[in-house]
């Protein structure tokens, strides 16, 4: 699942929202083969790149995007995710 965004530094990108290759598929080319679809799909668009998040403990998956040559933001550029959930949404917008 994946959908465009905009990004001011960056210009337009690819989001690839959520990726996952079952465990009996995996080492198949699988995910290889998605992820070059991916990036025709970017190149195609007029996409500067494609980002997506892996969770810290996920250090398989890690490996793999950087292996691939997924630059890491956080180590790179430090960049944090941050998430304002319903509540603090509500409390910031005046709502009860």
């Amino acid at each position: 699942m994946y959908y465009f965004t905009y990004d001011p530094w960056i210009g337009k990108l690819l989001y690839l929202e959520d990726f996952y290759v079952i465990q009996a598929y995996r080492s198949l080319g699988i995910g290889a083969e998605m992820l070059k679809r991916l990036s025709q799909i970017a190149i195609r668009s007029q996409c500067n790149c494609m980002h997506f998040l892996v969770v810290i403990w996920n250090q398989a998956s890690i490996e793999y995007y950087t292996r691939r040559g997924a630059l890491d933001l956080y180590s790179e550029e430090g960049w944090h995710l941050f998430r304002f959930n319903r509540e603090e949404l509500m409390d910031m917008a005046g709502e009860e």
